[in-house]
């Protein structure tokens, strides 16, 4: 019990310690919550106190930004409208009064402001001023870089350009085609100029390097084409002295170590050439020349050769000039300009060449006209030429499709092409006109080989030469045939040649035809047919031919054995006298018996055969060695059978009668042995026995 008293009273000291703790409490809350509401009430005053000056500097401040903003304008403004004034001694006086880059930072400046003007005041005089200002200086940047440009730039000694066209048939090691080096002092300033006025005047960057290098390519050029013309034989152009030192963007060789001299150049050359050219057209024939009245239009050899090389020397440099731009010039000439560049610098030495070439191609046209049909043989050396050099021209022009290239100079060559195509064809059609059309009635006397028959053979041998290109230019007639061959330029060949045959037959059945003499014609058609079967044999025709007239040769044998015979039947005349018609004649036998029995008629008989004989060979004699038969074999083989034919004939005559007593003066009638006729028939086809 004593225990829950304590217990109570401690409880009950502990609740009125707690109750007056939380007098105390509620005392200090009263005393916080009035300190509390003071203060907000004092905070409010604040805020209705402070809250204008607050707006007020916030305003203050604003205006002030704003002022600043108007400074910082009128700061970059007015330079603007100072520039013109500020910058004008400094711009005319050119690049060369301070360094390139300070130079174009004022530049810079100008373009600056034309861009301000063009945007906020296009109307602004200062517009006009800076614009005037800008275009003055550009004008100048422009002079200088062209003037850096020109510096560097030479025409490309002649003998260089032959040493360039020689450079892949070299022998011998011998330095690589390249340009000198260009002070980097020089260099450094191209690269800024070029980006300068690549960013702000491109067409004119573009035109004033392609026009500064197109007139040493174009120069170097000409130079060649002269020294070529200068030159009196072979390549002797190339002696010229070595160019003198420089500083070049021109294609060099490193202080030409190993000259080659002229005539090893000139052998390479020919060497070069005669996979185009006929080593005929090189100097040294290995067929007949064509005779015939040369055109005065006519292209040379020589000059065939001249254009052939300047064509390559035309790559040469062309090449050259892709090489600088990518090599020597890398960073001064931006790749995406490279192309364009390239496609306008060459532009006008393609055209000196590819304008020869068509003058060329127009020459033959008129000479054609005038019936000089070898002429246009001349033309397939350089259709050979740019089908062999079109692949090059086509990897340098490769890329050359983008905005600002010229189309022509893609087109070029083979507008060339197509007209020295379409030039031979009409050549090559009017030659079959020409020889179907050809009505002169004008033969030789003699019956020997028409020189029209000459003429076309010899056309069709050198044409020959060009068999690798001929399906080019010939018209074919015969489709099936051709779309089924494997070789096209032979078929292509072979029908031309054909038709060509086809044609002198019959021009030559018309000559044939003005003979009054049948045996004249005989011998004319002979000598005609086998001649063109010879010449057929002799070359490569024949096997050619036969690619589409596998008869074509049994035709030609048959017409000689025809013609052989009509030319035997001029014997008949004398055979009259000698073949013995009848039996009726005595016997050898019989006439020994009764010698001095022969009947005045039997006598008359044999003096007649002999007179007959005698009259009529002789006659043939005068009439035949006039006859001409130029091919010896020929010749050689109509004399064995005239003396096959005739001589054992009369030796059985001659054995028969010669020892008879017909006639008290038998030398008179007995003239001639059979080795004498022999003899005789041996005299014929010659004038000069």
């Amino acid at each position: 019990m004593e225990k829950t008293r304590d217990k109570l009273i401690k409880e009950t000291r502990n609740l009125e310690s707690f109750k007056e703790m939380l007098t105390k409490s509620n005392k200090l809350t009263k005393t916080m919550v009035s300190i509390l509401s003071n203060f907000d009430e004092k905070l409010s005053k604040l805020e209705e106190t402070i809250g204008p000056v607050y707006k007020e500097t916030g305003n203050l401040q604003q205006r002030q930004e704003n002022l600043i903003k108007a400074l910082q304008s009128f700061d970059y403004v007015i330079p603007f409208y100072t520039v013109a004034n500020d910058l004008e001694p400094i711009i005319a006086t050119g690049p060369d009064s301070m360094p390139i880059p300070d130079y174009l930072e004022n530049m810079n400046k100008l373009k600056s402001a034309i861009n301000y003007f063009e945007k906020n005041n296009p109307e602004s005089p200062e517009l006009m001023n800076v614009t005037s200002l800008h275009k003055k200086g550009a004008a100048l940047l422009l002079k200088k870089f062209r003037l850096l440009i020109s510096n560097h730039s030479r025409p490309v000694p002649p003998n260089i350009i032959y040493l360039l066209v020689h450079e892949e048939d070299s022998s011998t090691e011998t330095p690589k085609p390249l340009p000198e080096n260009i002070p980097e002092k020089d260099r450094a300033q191209l690269r800024l100029l070029s980006e300068w006025l690549v960013d702000n005047m491109e067409g004119e960057f573009i035109a004033a390097y392609s026009s500064l290098r197109c007139e040493v390519v174009e120069k170097s050029l000409r130079d060649f084409k002269l020294s070529q013309k200068s030159s009196s034989g072979g390549f002797s152009g190339i002696h010229g002295s070595p160019a003198p030192p420089r500083k070049s963007l021109t294609p060099l060789r490193d202080n030409l170590p190993l000259r080659r001299n002229p005539k090893s150049i000139q052998q390479a050359l020919r060497k070069k050439l005669q996979d185009v050219i006929p080593t005929e057209m090189l100097g040294g024939r290995s067929y007949h020349s064509v005779p015939h009245d040369l055109c005065e239009l006519a292209t040379s050899e020589r000059e065939i050769e001249c254009y052939l090389t300047s064509v390559t020397a035309l790559y040469r440099l062309m090449k050259a000039e892709l090489e600088l731009m990518e090599g020597l010039m890398e960073g001064v000439i931006p790749i995406k300009c490279q192309k364009v560049i390239f496609s306008r610098l060459v532009q006008p030495a393609l055209d000196f060449v590819v304008n020869e070439g068509e003058s060329i191609a127009g020459r033959v046209k008129k000479c054609t006209a005038k019936h000089d049909f070898t002429s246009a043989l001349n033309l397939f050396p350089i259709l050979r030429h740019q089908a062999s050099m079109r692949h090059n021209f086509d990897l340098l022009f490769d890329g050359c499709t983008s905005d600002g290239c010229s189309t022509d100079v893609q087109t070029k060559f083979q507008g060339l092409v197509v007209t020295l195509q379409t030039t031979l064809n009409k050549a090559l059609e009017e030659f079959i006109e020409y020889i179907r059309n050809d009505v002169d009635t004008k033969v030789p006397r003699d019956g020997t080989v028409h020189e029209l028959t000459s003429n076309v053979m010899i056309f069709l041998v050198q044409l020959s030469n060009y068999l690798d290109i001929l399906s080019r230019v010939i018209t074919v007639t015969d489709m099936q045939s051709y779309e089924r061959s494997s070789d096209k330029n032979k078929l292509a060949f072979a029908q031309f040649i054909s038709r060509v045959l086809q044609t002198l037959a019959l021009n030559l059945q018309l000559k044939s035809d003005c003979y009054a003499d049948q045996y004249l014609k005989a011998i004319f058609k002979l000598n005609n047919i086998h001649y063109i079967l010879k010449t057929l044999r002799k070359s490569s025709l024949s096997k050619i031919l036969e690619l589409y007239n596998k008869e074509i040769e049994k035709v030609y044998e048959k017409q000689i054995i025809e013609n052989k015979r009509i030319y035997s039947q001029s014997w008949s005349r004398v055979l009259h006298f000698i073949i013995e018609i009848d039996n009726k004649a005595p016997s050898p036998e019989s006439i020994e018996m009764a010698n001095m029995k022969l009947k005045e008629k039997d006598r008359q008989m044999i003096k007649d055969k002999f007179s007959g004989f005698n009259k009529e060979i002789e006659e043939l004699r005068r009439i035949q060695k006039a006859y001409a038969i130029p091919d010896a074999e020929l010749r050689e083989s109509l004399k064995e059978d005239n003396a096959n034919f005739i001589v054992p004939r009369y030796a059985q005559f001659f054995n028969k009668y010669s020892n008879l007593s017909f006639s008290k003066n038998i030398e008179k009638y007995v003239k001639f042995t059979p080795n004498e006729v022999y003899n005789i028939i041996q005299s014929f086809f010659d004038a000069t026995a």
